[in-house]
Protein backbone atom coordinates (compact mmCIF):
# COMPACT_ATOMS: atom_id res chain seq x y z
CA UNK A 1 0.00 0.00 0.00
CA UNK A 2 1.38 3.25 -0.70
CA UNK A 3 1.83 5.97 1.87
CA UNK A 4 -0.73 7.90 0.71
CA UNK A 5 -3.28 5.32 1.15
CA UNK A 6 -1.43 4.50 4.64
CA UNK A 7 -2.22 8.43 5.71
CA UNK A 8 -6.18 7.97 4.91
CA UNK A 9 -6.15 5.52 6.31
CA UNK A 10 -4.45 6.42 9.70
CA UNK A 11 -5.93 9.88 9.48
CA UNK A 12 -9.69 8.45 8.62
CA UNK A 13 -11.01 7.58 5.76
CA UNK A 14 -14.11 9.59 3.73
CA UNK A 15 -15.88 6.86 4.97
CA UNK A 16 -14.71 6.67 8.42
CA UNK A 17 -15.02 10.61 8.33
CA UNK A 18 -18.78 10.47 7.11
CA UNK A 19 -19.46 7.89 10.52
CA UNK A 20 -18.41 10.83 12.27
CA UNK A 21 -19.96 13.70 10.00
CA UNK A 22 -16.68 15.42 9.18
CA UNK A 23 -17.11 14.22 5.87
CA UNK A 24 -21.12 15.50 5.19
CA UNK A 25 -22.90 17.59 1.93
CA UNK A 26 -20.02 15.65 -0.25
CA UNK A 27 -17.40 17.77 1.44
CA UNK A 28 -14.55 17.32 4.10
CA UNK A 29 -15.73 19.64 7.81
CA UNK A 30 -13.21 21.12 10.13
CA UNK A 31 -12.63 19.06 13.77
CA UNK A 32 -10.57 18.78 16.64
CA UNK A 33 -8.16 16.40 16.44
CA UNK A 34 -6.77 14.34 19.76
CA UNK A 35 -5.03 17.14 21.20
CA UNK A 36 -8.17 19.80 20.29
CA UNK A 37 -6.52 21.36 16.68
CA UNK A 38 -8.27 22.23 14.01
CA UNK A 39 -8.16 19.71 11.48
CA UNK A 40 -10.06 18.75 8.27
CA UNK A 41 -9.42 16.41 5.73
CA UNK A 42 -6.74 13.64 6.00
CA UNK A 43 -4.91 15.46 8.95
CA UNK A 44 -3.97 18.38 7.96
CA UNK A 45 -4.08 20.86 10.56
CA UNK A 46 -5.04 23.86 10.26
CA UNK A 47 -2.79 26.64 10.12
CA UNK A 48 -2.73 30.36 10.88
CA UNK A 49 -4.81 32.36 7.70
CA UNK A 50 -6.16 29.01 6.52
CA UNK A 51 -9.78 29.43 5.77
CA UNK A 52 -11.76 26.03 5.47
CA UNK A 53 -15.52 27.21 6.32
CA UNK A 54 -16.89 25.93 2.76
CA UNK A 55 -15.48 22.75 3.56
CA UNK A 56 -13.08 20.46 1.24
CA UNK A 57 -14.03 18.78 -1.72
CA UNK A 58 -12.69 14.93 -2.25
CA UNK A 59 -10.28 16.45 -4.85
CA UNK A 60 -9.14 19.68 -2.52
CA UNK A 61 -8.56 17.13 0.47
CA UNK A 62 -6.21 15.30 -1.95
CA UNK A 63 -3.93 17.95 -3.19
CA UNK A 64 -3.50 18.71 0.40
CA UNK A 65 -2.44 15.24 1.39
CA UNK A 66 0.04 15.73 -1.76
CA UNK A 67 1.30 19.14 -0.64
CA UNK A 68 1.74 17.82 3.06
CA UNK A 69 3.08 15.16 2.72
CA UNK A 70 5.99 16.71 0.33
CA UNK A 71 6.47 18.96 3.04
CA UNK A 72 7.09 15.95 5.28
CA UNK A 73 9.51 13.99 2.89
CA UNK A 74 11.37 17.44 2.55
CA UNK A 75 11.34 17.79 6.74
CA UNK A 76 12.37 14.04 6.91
CA UNK A 77 15.31 15.03 4.46
CA UNK A 78 16.54 18.01 6.76
CA UNK A 79 17.10 15.66 9.57
CA UNK A 80 19.95 13.76 7.75
CA UNK A 81 19.28 10.38 8.45
CA UNK A 82 20.92 8.37 5.67
CA UNK A 83 18.44 5.63 5.75
CA UNK A 84 18.91 2.95 3.50
CA UNK A 85 17.21 3.60 0.09
CA UNK A 86 16.06 -0.34 0.05
CA UNK A 87 14.31 -0.15 3.70
CA UNK A 88 10.85 1.06 4.31
CA UNK A 89 12.57 3.49 7.09
CA UNK A 90 12.14 6.38 5.12
CA UNK A 91 8.45 5.99 4.49
CA UNK A 92 7.93 5.62 8.11
CA UNK A 93 10.29 9.07 8.43
CA UNK A 94 7.42 11.14 6.63
CA UNK A 95 4.65 9.99 8.18
CA UNK A 96 6.01 10.25 11.85
CA UNK A 97 6.95 13.87 10.70
CA UNK A 98 3.41 13.79 9.11
CA UNK A 99 1.74 13.02 12.63
CA UNK A 100 4.18 15.28 14.88
CA UNK A 101 5.50 17.61 12.54
CA UNK A 102 9.44 18.33 12.29
CA UNK A 103 9.99 19.85 15.94
CA UNK A 104 8.15 17.12 17.40
CA UNK A 105 10.06 14.47 15.61
CA UNK A 106 13.47 16.48 16.58
CA UNK A 107 12.84 15.41 20.07
CA UNK A 108 13.23 11.46 19.80
CA UNK A 109 16.96 12.31 19.98
CA UNK A 110 17.71 8.69 21.59
CA UNK A 111 15.56 7.42 18.51
CA UNK A 112 17.29 9.82 15.96
CA UNK A 113 20.71 8.83 17.13
CA UNK A 114 20.21 5.47 16.86
CA UNK A 115 18.21 5.56 12.99
CA UNK A 116 21.69 7.68 12.17
CA UNK A 117 24.24 4.85 13.46
CA UNK A 118 22.04 2.44 11.57
CA UNK A 119 20.92 0.62 14.86
CA UNK A 120 17.25 -0.74 13.72
CA UNK A 121 16.53 -2.41 16.73
CA UNK A 122 17.39 0.00 19.12
CA UNK A 123 15.57 2.38 17.28
CA UNK A 124 12.57 0.40 17.74
CA UNK A 125 12.85 -0.05 21.30
CA UNK A 126 13.18 3.82 21.70
CA UNK A 127 10.12 5.08 19.73
CA UNK A 128 8.21 2.22 21.23
CA UNK A 129 8.95 4.23 25.06
CA UNK A 130 7.35 7.45 23.45
CA UNK A 131 4.08 8.83 24.10
CA UNK A 132 3.69 8.75 20.63
CA UNK A 133 3.34 5.54 21.29
CA UNK A 134 0.82 5.34 24.17
CA UNK A 135 -1.42 7.64 22.02
CA UNK A 136 -1.49 5.68 18.98
CA UNK A 137 -0.22 1.98 19.62
CA UNK A 138 -1.90 0.44 16.71
CA UNK A 139 -0.84 2.76 13.71
CA UNK A 140 3.22 2.42 15.42
CA UNK A 141 3.04 -1.05 15.29
CA UNK A 142 1.70 -1.18 11.84
CA UNK A 143 4.31 1.09 10.68
CA UNK A 144 6.79 -0.95 12.69
CA UNK A 145 5.34 -4.20 10.78
CA UNK A 146 6.00 -2.06 7.49
CA UNK A 147 9.65 -1.25 8.42
CA UNK A 148 10.17 -5.01 9.42
CA UNK A 149 8.49 -6.62 6.45
CA UNK A 150 10.34 -4.11 4.23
Amino acid sequence: MDMKEQLKIYEGTKQYQSKLGYFKNGKFWTYKDSLGFATIGYGHLVLKGEDFTNGLTEAEADRLLDFDIAIARRDVLSLGLNLPKESNWNDFMVLMVFQLGLTKTRQFKKFLAALKAGNYATAIVEVKDSNWYRQTPNRLNAMIQAVLNG
